[in-house]
Parts: structure tokens; sequence; C-alpha cells
């Protein structure tokens, strides 16, 4: 795609008409007239590359390829200047950075290498404006006449549809489902079928069965039926292994781990040594996975075709009691017949069908409106034929238009859209438009959301993608567009929104403040992605085989599933990114399955390099060649065991973002303390030890995995404040925290008025952390560790907001939302103080996060509390007081084995919907429908699960 190619040209002169007269002598004016020229192109190149979709003219195409090759010819010779450069300077002031967000003042102008990169870079810029020259004859030779792009696809109309549904308010109705849904339960939950029975949900790509499947998966009646249940997607050429291993880490999760143990923050370093006891080291996984599963009765769903023998082994691995087990397959007819003739009970096969003209309309109504609007009475007739018309009730098709005309104006633009889908619909085509709409919808997009979409290229198919992950990747490869008063990933959020509003990318999970968790991509929409990413060489993607042509790829994703060991030898000259997701995400790239590989030597030759993603690779250590690519902004490593990075590391002059994750758990990495240095840091997730004091990190967001050995422990000794030029921090985690930290850490969280996140680990935690009046902004507090105060933080601050007259703190986080604690030994006051916070929605308090056998939830405390996880064995005694967590939607009570009795109050609170008992055999006894003592405070609670 010729757009994007131009675009990203553009961004980069940008950067270089905005560098000092000093570095741009006798080429400034080069740059500045290529720049006018590419600006000019970038007007007639995106009604071109809307035609080349279409195919409709031979020419076209040619001419948008061309120009495209001569955008990336344009690109490099900007890239190669910049680079040489920055080599050139860096062997005079080694540490100094050169590139446009620096000063270049101490650049020599007329010294000879200087000149003579100037010069070269002069004659590559003129060569690249004759070559425009000439492909903009050839345009005028051949008749490509340029048709402006209608008023609806230029921006999005000011007098949009009103009462629009919200961004995140699009969620997978279940329209016209009704008849599905029921015969699926009755499948799963019929007790007159006693053996492991097979369930088929089937019907063409894109008509609903996943989502029909989740909706039922998730309903109160499946999860108070079954004990386990676990949901698989199956990846392109996945390997068997990988699918029994996915669903055992599942199982095992709800059999033997506290549903808060993931104490380990997605973000740290951690994550992967916190799931290891749930993946099994040996390669037996299908007879471990027998033995968690026999004597419970389970639900396994499997999304996606499945190869006979692959489904041979997982058959094998399920036992078959007589209880009422479940195995749910979602694919297509071809899919089916693979276990067509699979032993034991089959029901008969639920197979979806279009939806119906009325329930089209509804679909569409709800995504464009909401639930409750719907289109002006005078036009409603009109448009509920023409959707069912361009669409034939094909759900993917139906919510992806409604994604497009939900900008657009009523109803001049939504006519101009569906005239063009009307008459392009090929009667005999069973699928319709959707192709054409999916085209339709990218080709409406603004120019920077078209990269941002064609990013998902880059991603395995049905895998759900991390929004954070993904806008830091956007950021570095220059996709987000800096917005005043506004941090790049702020800007980046807002860019996934609005994918999300056009329907073009699903939202699965977001924060209680709107922050967009995780997000997947339609397999049709990805396919389309990934077949215009292709086309226009914005992203190769790899598997087991050889890069087609090495010397011109410029983004190379490796996604192998099949395969153990990925053989890439050639050097890739022109490559700026790599991202390789070489082991299913959902194994977290650990226990022994990385795949093999020697090292990187197939990046040595790819000095233009901006973003390094690995999951998956074995690596001991980078190459020291790594320093030499001075251009990456993004080092992304979730490798095995790494050990070592070489001090070249630190000549990342330009890095953002430095992400090393892995099993080697409590290992910490020597890293330079030039590294500290780099001005341009963002994000730092790594077991690093953290210096005396950092350098000049007003960037630095994210740091994450780091210890503090080598803090000054005296209050205002030498170190002073070790964080105090790092004041935009939004997220800080610490760990190996002693009693001698004390003060250092209270210094630097003093000036940290930014932080949004806040994990500290070790073996003793200050008090403060709940008194400091700088972390008003707090939104998540973990914490594990004994607390220097038990009993609270006492009297004696000066702010009067945090101290009460009785010396007890009180209304100190106004936004503190999430509170997790473990080991803290924290006393009644304390847990009294907690209550008083006004926006705490989730408590977790786990093995010996409370010191004592008798808890009290006083009168009217915790009044937003809606998810509270209690994990102490020692606790006899809950008593919950009128008015006490009258929000609470859901109680998870883990190996509380002395509790006498669940509180009488829960009776009381009309909004708890889920209980969860781990571990506790005698309160499972209590709770029973028949006899049992507590079974009346829990009788209106529609999910309840126990889990031995």
């Amino acid at each position: 795609m010729a757009e994007t190619a131009i675009t990203t040209v553009l961004a980069k002169v940008a950067e270089l008409v905005a560098w000092e007269a000093a570095v741009l002598l006798e080429v400034g004016d080069d740059v500045r007239l290529l720049r006018d020229k590419l600006e000019w192109l970038h007007t007639f190149i995106r009604d071109a590359d809307r035609r080349r979709r279409r195919r409709d003219d031979e020419f076209v195409a040619v001419w948008v390829r061309q120009t495209r090759d001569v955008a990336f010819e344009a690109e490099d010779a900007l890239d190669d200047f910049l680079h040489r450069a920055a080599r050139r300077h860096r062997q005079a002031t080694p540490l100094a950075a050169v590139l446009p967000s620096c000063a270049a003042a101490a650049w020599p102008p007329r010294c000879a290498g200087q000149v003579a990169l100037r010069h070269g870079l002069s004659g590559r810029i003129r060569q690249i404006r004759k070559r425009l020259d000439e492909i903009s004859a050839n345009r005028a030779a051949y008749n490509i006449e340029h048709t402006p792009s209608p008023a609806w696809a230029t921006h999005p109309s000011a007098a949009a549809a009103t009462a629009l549904a919200a961004w995140d308010d699009l969620e997978e109705y279940t329209v016209g489902f009704d008849k599905y849904s029921n015969m699926l339960k009755e499948q799963l939950i019929d007790d007159a079928v006693t053996g492991r029975a097979i369930v088929s949900i089937v019907g063409e790509s894109s008509i609903g069965k996943t989502t029909l499947g989740r909706k039922v998966y998730q309903s109160p009646e499946v999860r108070n039926h079954f004990e386990i249940r676990t949901w698989t997607v199956l990846p392109p050429k996945c390997r068997p292994a990988d699918v029994l291993r996915d669903i055992y880490r599942q199982a095992s999760s709800q059999l033997r781990r506290s549903p808060s143990s993931q104490q380990s923050v997605d973000d740290g370093c951690g994550g992967d040594a916190a799931v290891t006891a749930c993946r099994p080291s040996g390669k037996d996984v299908g007879n471990m996975l027998f033995r968690n599963l026999t004597g419970r009765r389970y639900l396994v769903v499997v999304d996606g075709s499945i190869a006979a023998s692959d489904w041979n082994s997982l058959r094998a691995s399920l036992p078959d009691e007589g209880n009422g087990s479940r195995v749910v397959l979602i694919t297509d007819m071809a899919g089916l017949e693979v276990v067509a003739y699979a032993a034991g009970p089959m029901h008969s096969r639920i197979e979806l069908e279009r939806l119906s003209p009325e329930n089209t309309y509804e679909v569409f109504r709800r995504r464009v409106f909401g639930r409750g609007g719907d289109c002006p009475r005078q036009h409603r007739s009109r448009y509920y034929q023409k959707i069912f018309q361009i669409t034939r009730g094909l759900p993917l098709s139906i919510v992806v238009l409604a994604g497009v005309l939900r900008s657009k104006e009523l109803p001049a633009e939504w006519d101009e859209v569906m005239s063009q889908l009307v008459t392009a619909r090929e009667p005999s085509s069973k699928n319709g438009n959707s192709r054409r709409i999916m085209s339709l919808a990218f080709d409406d997009l603004p120019h920077h959301l078209k990269s941002c979409f064609l990013y998902f290229a880059a991603m395995r198919e049905s895998a759900t993608v991390d929004a954070q992950r993904l806008v830091r990747l956007w950021v570095a490869e220059g996709f987000v567009r800096p917005r005043r008063g506004s941090t790049m990933e702020e800007v980046g959020q807002g860019y996934l929104k609005e994918l999300i509003s056009r329907c073009m990318v699903q939202l699965v999970d977001k924060d209680e403040f709107g922050v967009v968790q995780t997000v997947v991509v339609h397999d049709r929409l990805h396919a389309f992605a990934q077949d215009e990413a292709q086309e226009a060489s914005f992203i190769e993607s790899h598997d087991s085989t050889d890069v087609l042509a090495p010397a011109t790829v410029r983004r190379l994703a490796v996604q192998n599933s099949s395969e153990r060991y990925v053989h890439l030898s050639n050097a890739l000259p022109k490559l700026r990114s790599v991202v390789c997701d070489l082991v299913d995400g959902r194994n977290g790239g650990g226990g022994g399955k990385c795949i093999q590989c020697t090292d990187l030597g197939f990046l040595h030759a790819s000095k233009f390099l901006r973003v390094i993603d690995i999951h998956g690779l074995e690596l001991k250590k980078l190459p020291n060649e790594i320093g030499s690519m001075i251009h990456i902004r993004y080092l992304g490593l979730q490798c095995g065991q790494l050990e070592k990075l070489p001090p070249s590391v630190s000549n990342l002059v330009n890095l953002q973002s430095l992400i090393l994750k892995g099993r080697n758990a409590g290992h910490v990495l020597d890293v330079t303390a030039a590294f500290w240095r780099i001005a341009t840091l963002r994000h730092v997730v790594a077991p690093f030890a953290l210096p005396k004091v950092l350098g000049d990190l007003h960037s630095l967001q994210t740091l994450h995995g780091v210890q503090h050995l080598c803090w000054d422990t005296r209050r205002g000794g030498g170190g002073g404040n070790p964080l105090g030029t790092s004041t935009n921090l939004r997220s800080l985690e610490l760990s190996g925290l002693h009693a001698k930290h004390a003060a250092a850490l209270t210094a630097a969280l003093e000036s940290l008025d930014m932080l949004v996140h806040l994990m500290l680990d070790g073996e003793s935690l200050p008090s403060t952390v709940f008194t400091i009046p700088s972390l008003r902004r707090l939104q998540s507090l973990k914490l594990r560790g004994s607390m220097d105060s038990p009993e609270g933080p006492g009297g004696g601050h000066d702010d009067d907001e945090a101290t009460a007259d009785d010396g007890v703190v009180r209304y100190i986080r106004p936004n503190l939302t999430r509170l997790s604690m473990w080991s803290t030994m924290v006393g009644q006051k304390f847990v009294d103080m907690l209550g008083e916070l006004p926006s705490l929605a989730e408590l977790t308090l786990m093995v010996a996060a409370f010191d004592g056998e008798r808890l009290e939830f006083r009168d009217g405390r915790f009044r937003s509390l809606q998810k509270l996880k209690l994990g102490l064995p020692e606790l006899e005694e809950w008593t919950v007081r009128a008015g006490a967590m009258a929000s609470l939607a859901r109680l998870t009570l883990f190996g509380c084995l002395k509790m006498r009795m669940l509180p009488e109050a829960l009776a009381g609170i009309p909004e708890l919907e889920e209980v969860v008992l781990y571990r506790m055999p005698i309160m499972v006894e209590r709770i029973k429908k028949h006899g049992g003592e507590d079974h009346h405070k829990v009788k209106h609670v529609p999910v309840i699960q126990t889990i031995w």
C-alpha cells in the first residue's frame, strides 16, 4: 500500500526538516523539495490504492507499486544518512545522541566526512525526485485519472448520526441465536447423557459460532454445572502437544492455584515463573491432563479445525467416567467430519444459519445506535432492506458495515456508501459483499489508522493481543502522532478505541478506567490485513520456509507453530522490524518449549532496525553488534533464560521500550550505568539493579522488575532521591526491599505524583505508601511483604486530608481501585482504614496478609467493593456488618480451612453474582441445597463454583 509508505517517509522528512541547519547544510533544500513532491503524490495515491484493491485497472496497480518503491527508496536514503551520521558522531562523542530529538550543535559542519555524507544524500534525493517526475509523467501518458475521494471517505462527518453507541458498548450481541443457545445449553447439561459427549457448533466462517459458544460458556447454568472449563483456540499448523498443554494449563490454574496468584503483574518479569508450576516439564502432558480431569465434570471447548491425529491425542487425554463431561468442537463441516467416527455419544450438530432480515437490522441498529437508539423513522424502512441486501445476513459483514456508517452523515453519506456496495454485489456470490465491505472499511480509515490496523498482520491469527504491547510497538514504528496534552501511549489508546468503534477490532477486556487491556481481530479481517500487508510490502509473514526476497523485506513477522527449528540465515539489509511469535503466547514462551535457534545472526546486517520483538526463542545472550543498531526504538525479548546483556546496549540512544521476560526468576541482569542515561527511555521491564540515581529520564513511564541493590540507604545521603528525574513515571514495580530502603523509597515516591500503579515486594514495606500525598492518582497497589506499621499509619503527618484528629489515616487514596496484599500481617485497624477508601472496587487479602483469627468488615465500609478474594488459612471468623460491601458482585475464598461459617450479611447483598470456593470441603457441605447450614446465605447467587 503506497499510502502508508509515503506517510512513513513524510514523517521522517518532517524530522529532518526540523533538524538544525548545521546538520542539513547543503541538503536542506533537497529534503524540502522531496517533501513537497511526496505531499502532492499523497493526495493522489489514496484513490489509486482504492482502485488497485478493486483491480479496476492494471495501469493503476503498476503506478501504485512504482510509487511505493520510490517511497521506500527515499526512506532508505534518509535512514542511511542518519545511520552514517550517528556512527561518525558516536565515534567522536560516544554517548551523545545525534538524531532529530537531540541537539546537533556538536556537529562540525565543514569536516570532510560530513560534507561527503551530505553530498551523498543530496545526490540520492535528486535521483529519487527524477524518478518521481518520470512516474508522474507516466500517469499522464497512460491516462490514469485522479478521482477525488468522496466526502464521506475524507474524514468523519461533523453531522454524523446522533445517539451513537459508545466505543466500548459494542459487545457481540447474539441476536437471532436464542434457539441455538437453548439447544447448546440443553446438550451441555443434559443429565440423560452421562458419558463424555461431543457437542459440535458448525457453520460458515464469520457466521457467529464463537460468539454463540462464548455466550453459553459464560452463562450461569454452564458455570454452575461444570467443575473445570477450558477454551482453546487452535492456531493454524498448531502442534498437538501445545493443544494439550494449553488445556492442561487452564485446568491446573483452576485446580492448584489461587485465583489471585497472578501476583506477578502481567507486565512484570516474573510472569513466566509464576505460571511454570502449571506447565508440565515432561513430555507426557496427555497423562498429566488425564489425571487432573479424573473425578471431575469438565467442559473442554476446542475452537478451530483439528486434524484426525490431533483429535485422537486429545480424546485419549480426556477421561470418560460417566459424569456428564462434554467436549465442544467449534468448526466447519470439514472439521466435523474428522471427529464423526469418534467413539462415545455425540449430540446432533448445531448448524448456524445466516440472520433473517429482521435480525440483521437489529444487530446493525445496536452496533450503530446502542441498545436504546434507532435510525430516524423516515429512513428506517429504506435502510432495513438495503442492509440485508448488502450483507445477506452475515454477522461479520453487518458489524463492519455498521462500523463504517457510525461516523457518516445520515442520510446523504449513508446513501453514498450503500450505493457503492449495492451496485458492486454479484448476485451469484454466496458471500456477497463480505470482502468488498472490508475493503471499503479499510479505505475509510484515516492515514494513521491504516498502518495501525495492518500491524495486526504481524500477530498470530485468532490470538488475543495485549493492548499495552501493541501501542508501544505503534509508537516505536512512528505510527502515533504527538498530541498536545497527551502522552504518545494515550494517543495510541485513542487509535485502538477508534478501531474498536469502527468494528475492525474486537474489544476483549478493559479496566475500570476505560483503558483497553486486550483485543482480538476476527479471522477474516486478519486474513484481509495479511493479504493487504503482503501486497503492499508492509509486512511479510514467515513460517518455516525461507524468506522469499530477503533483500527487500522491511517488516518480518515470524509465526511458527508446527516446527521446533526456525531457519533464518539470510541477511535482511532493509529490515525495519522483526516480530517473532515462535511459541503460543498462552504458554508464556517458557517451560522448555521455546523454539531452538543459535543466535540472532540473521539481524547483523539489518542496520535500520527499529523494532525487535521476539517471543519463544532460546537465547542466552544478545550479540554485541546490537549496539550498532542505533535506530532501535523497541527491544522486546521473551526468550527462555537470558543471562547477559552486552555493554553496547547503552549505545541504543533512541531506545524507548526494553522488555525482557524469561524463566530466570530472581536472576538480576547486569547493565551498564550508561544505559540509565538514554534520554528516550519510556518503558523498562527487566530484572535490573537500579543505580543510586537515574539519568534525566523525563520520558520514563514504566519501570518494572527492578531491584534497588545500589540505593543509598541514608535519607538525604549522597544518592538523594533516586527517582528524582523520573517524575513522569506511571507504573513502578520494585522488589528486594528492606527496612533500610524505607527513607530512599519514601523520597522517591514523594516525587511521583503521576503514578497510577505501584507494586512493592520485600521483607519490609513502609506503610507510608498509604499516606504520601503525592500518590493521589494511584489506582492499583500490590504489596508483598511485612508492613512496618501493621495497625495502620499513625498521626503526625502534615497533610490535613490524610490524618484525622485521632491519628488514623482516612480518605487518602481517592482513586485507588485495586489493592492486593500478601504477607503484610496488617491488623483490624488497618482493615478499618481500607474500608474508608471511596473507590476501592477490588480487594485481595492472601496468605498472611491479615494477622488475626477474626476479621470484621464494619458498618458501611467498603461501599464500592465489587470483587473480594480472601486466602487466609488461619481465619476462623469473618463478620460482615450491615451495609458493608453492599455492591459486592464476586466473592472468592481460597483455602480458608478454619472458617466456621459464611457471614450472614451475604444473604442481604442483592448484587452478588458469583461465589467461588477453592479447597474448602467443609464450607462446600455447609452451602449444599439440602441440609446446608449456610445455604440460605447464598441461595440467591446465580453462580456458585466449588473447586477441590
